[in-house]
């Protein structure tokens, strides 16, 4: 019997085949399963990317957290609280009340705090005042420029620059008189100073060479608003006795109505006691010094150089006194003062003021009435943080917070409406910290990234 062969091969897969078969399509699973597996891992990769790159984001945005360990910043310290100053030594005392040296705690760099304290007789307007002006100061660089304000139950606080390089009435006390050069330039950024006040409609009333102060460069800064008056624009007028006597106008002696004149009667006197060391107007008496302001006319020396002679000529009219009348800059005294120049501050300062130890500087608003810190208080407080007395009248005692302390005429007054931003006093004295800080976040980034690199 034959056997019929099919041309297909054989029909029956018999015992070997069908083992065949099975290994082949076990083979042919672990090929799909292999597939399967590098698909998915080809899915899952952009997916892995992403939340690397998220990651990395994060790092970047939360300044380098994670792996490297970066040390926090400090906690951000209120400027409106008296508790976040450390006060090292006085700069001035008057009737107005102290100006301390101070920091934020520990970071530099200096700054002045004026404080008054409030007491039933204390006229809140001229607080709200000088708060006002320091504020408008910002915009002129040759006024004082103030960064805050705030109050505690017994004090006003002012917090503003602190000016390294004395005052006018300390130059004149140690030189006695100035050259011509320094006269020239530091009245020429007097004029500027006052013409922005008056411009503002602000008069000061109490300009003299101890509110005349230096920075560290020989620039002035006019400074010590407490008397100053707002809204006297040409046309206005007001009333009362204010001022310093031997730097005081007739008009203000004779109880007569005046306006931005007094300011220039002042600017005269201070140039004069510039010129020849002297006052013009300094008798014996009290009554002699004011009938002599009121009458007399002052002594022009002929040694002095003619245009400045007749710069001093000080009138008693104040319409026909200049500074009200006409441009005092184009007078040919000024004829070397490039004043766009010094308005940006490019001019060149005729002198540096002579080094002080930061901490023994004391050059904030001083004169023949203010008390002037001797050495050994000087010395006594040197680099040792101190507070004024704020527990209460005759109480020493710690600072209170001004946050729990009772009600006063001052509480419900916002002083500076959009100049007590903490922000304001944060990027002033807190730039060199925050530099540092950048530098450290930035070098952990750098370290997070290489790592990611490295194990990815």
């Amino acid at each position: 019997m034959k056997r019929i062969r099919s041309e297909f091969g054989d029909l029956d897969p018999g015992p070997s085949k069908d083992k065949k078969r099975r290994k082949e399509h076990e083979e042919d699973g672990e090929e799909k399963l292999k597939k399967k597996r590098e698909r998915s891992s080809e899915e899952q990769q952009p997916d892995e990317c992403c939340r690397k790159e998220k990651w990395r984001r994060k790092e970047s945005n939360e300044g380098g957290a994670g792996p490297v360990s970066v040390q926090a910043p400090s906690p951000r310290l209120n400027p409106l609280s008296v508790t976040s100053y450390n006060f090292y030594s006085e700069l001035g005392e008057g009737s107005f009340g102290k100006v301390m040296l101070a920091t934020l705690r520990d970071r530099k760099p200096y700054v002045a705090v004026k404080f008054l304290r409030k007491t039933g007789g204390t006229n809140y307007s001229k607080v709200l005042t000088e708060a006002q002006v320091l504020k408008i100061s910002r915009e002129c660089q040759f006024l004082c420029q103030g960064y805050a304000a705030f109050q505690t139950k017994w004090h006003a606080f002012y917090v503003m620059e602190f000016l390294s390089g004395g005052s006018l009435h300390d130059e004149l006390k140690q030189h006695h008189r100035l050259n011509i050069k320094r006269i020239q330039f530091h009245s020429a950024e007097m004029i500027c100073g006052l013409q922005f006040l008056h411009g503002k409609g602000i008069i000061h009333r109490d300009l003299k060479p101890g509110n005349v102060l230096f920075d560290h460069k020989g620039h002035i800064r006019i400074s010590d608003f407490g008397l100053a008056k707002q809204n006297i624009f040409p046309g206005d007028a007001t009333t009362g006795w204010v001022g310093t006597l031997n730097y005081m106008a007739p008009e203000i002696l004779g109880q007569q109505d005046y306006n931005a004149a007094v300011d220039w009667w002042s600017f005269g006197i201070i140039i004069y006691k510039m010129a020849t060391g002297m006052l013009p107007f300094d008798d014996s008496s009290r009554e002699e010094v004011i009938r002599s302001i009121k009458s007399n006319k002052p002594e022009i020396f002929s040694w002095l150089h003619d245009d400045l002679r007749h710069l001093l000529l000080l009138k008693k009219k104040p319409k026909r006194r200049l500074g009200l009348k006409g441009n005092i800059r184009c007078h040919p005294f000024y004829q070397s003062i490039d004043w766009v120049v010094l308005e940006e501050k490019g001019a060149e300062p005729p002198f540096q003021p002579r080094a002080l130890e930061t901490i023994k500087a004391n050059s904030m608003g001083k004169d023949n009435k203010k008390k002037h810190p001797t050495s050994s208080q000087q010395s006594s407080t040197h680099g040792k943080p101190m507070r004024p007395d704020d527990a209460g009248p005759n109480k020493p005692g710690k600072m209170a917070d001004p946050l729990i302390c009772s009600p006063s005429p001052l509480d419900s007054i916002n002083l500076f409406p959009s100049f007590t931003q903490q922000q304001d006093l944060h990027e002033l004295l807190m730039e060199s910290d925050l530099q540092d800080m950048e530098k450290s976040i930035k070098a952990a980034q750098r370290v997070v990234l290489k790592e990611i690199k490295d194990t990815s």
